[in-house]
């Protein structure tokens, strides 16, 4: 009895002490790693990224040494796959976002070189850069061979400076972009300040969201149309149109518009609208004027009226040919109301 007793005892001091040597030996934890797919949310900062993806939103720090694969972009409603891991803080990290940026080409007129410094702004994307600066917003070209080695990723509301020229589709290019401290504009725009000079004339062939061809007494002359053109009286930019203009001298050599103003048309009186909405994709044709737009879509040809609350900030002017996505209302005068418009 008492040799089963020792032995009992025996057993667990020996136990005791295995115990504590198990106890005693460092244990190593894995990170755990994910990998997420998804788009980039407006929330997102230069610190986190906030990827929406099929399960919901997920954030993701950046941290000094995230790979960049194709990703340059973290611009909203852009592509991203994160490769992630658990950090100390219980976050996750990225080591490596990957995308699919691309751009466009075009010769570029490399002596009319400038740099300007400004605020990246929505609507940015892998072909092109909205840069508020002090007079305005510019709209920059972004090209396959554009320099971003000195820029680590280019996010909504982030400070660059960027090197432009003038390209032969009469678009600013960026030839390459770097990081500035801090995060709003702080000069070195490429645009004057407004002088006041009018001009009438009629839209010609070849205008775009970005240059106007306007056909004058003295010749056809060429203007910069940018963010801070107001086109509230002018929603519509179509061959034979009659426009004035009112517009300045840019440092950058180019007329720029500040106002224009549709001597063809005006837009609807307003009326009361259905609360349904119906939504419609399609192109606008030559018929449209400032206050119809006829919209060739699948179905046919529709004419929608347009208001003077009609939302052109997804659009600021309609171009022959030009895809839009068109969210409408009917009115009490039994036609189909423009509520927003959205370029495609």
């Amino acid at each position: 009895m008492k040799k089963r007793i020792c032995a009992m005892v025996l057993s667990t001091i020996m136990l005791f002490f295995a115990c504590l040597v198990v106890l005693d030996v460092p244990t190593t934890v894995e990170a755990a790693e994910m990998t997420y797919s998804g788009t980039v949310s407006e929330k997102t900062t230069s610190d986190v990224l906030y990827l929406s993806t099929s399960g919901g939103t997920v954030q993701i720090k950046i941290d000094g040494n995230t790979e960049f694969s194709n990703a340059k972009f973290l611009l909203p409603g852009n592509s991203i796959t994160a490769n992630c891991y658990v950090g100390t803080d219980e976050y996750w990290h990225a080591t490596k976002l990957s995308g699919n940026s691309s751009a466009g080409k075009v010769s570029v007129d490399q002596s009319t070189k400038a740099t300007v410094k400004g605020r990246i702004a929505k609507g940015t994307s892998e072909e092109l850069l909205y840069l508020v600066v002090d007079n305005g917003t510019m709209q920059i070209k972004l090209d396959g061979d554009t320099d971003l080695s000195g820029c680590r990723f280019l996010i909504v509301g982030k400070t660059v400076s960027v090197s432009c020229a003038r390209g032969s589709d009469a678009y600013m290019h960026a030839l390459s972009i770097s990081d500035v401290g801090g995060s709003t504009s702080s000069g070195g725009s490429s645009v004057g300040t407004a002088s006041g000079n009018s001009v009438t004339g009629t839209v010609e062939k070849g205008t775009t969201s970005s240059i106007l061809f306007l056909e004058t007494s003295g010749g056809t002359m060429q203007f910069v149309l940018d963010l801070a053109t107001d086109a509230s009286e002018c929603r519509t930019l179509i061959p034979g149109q009659s426009v004035t203009v009112t517009f300045y001298r840019g440092s950058d050599a180019w007329n720029h518009s500040s106002k224009m103003v549709n001597n063809t048309a005006k837009a609807s009186s307003e009326t009361s609208l259905s609360s349904d909405r119906v939504t419609v994709t399609g192109r606008v044709t030559g018929e449209t004027k400032e206050n119809t737009l006829f919209l060739e879509t699948d179905g046919g040809t529709m004419q929608i009226r347009l208001d003077a609350s009609t939302n052109f900030s997804r659009c600021p002017v309609l171009l022959i040919d030009k895809k839009v996505e068109v969210t409408c209302a009917h009115g009490s005068d039994e036609y189909l109301h423009a509520v927003s418009i959205i370029a495609k």
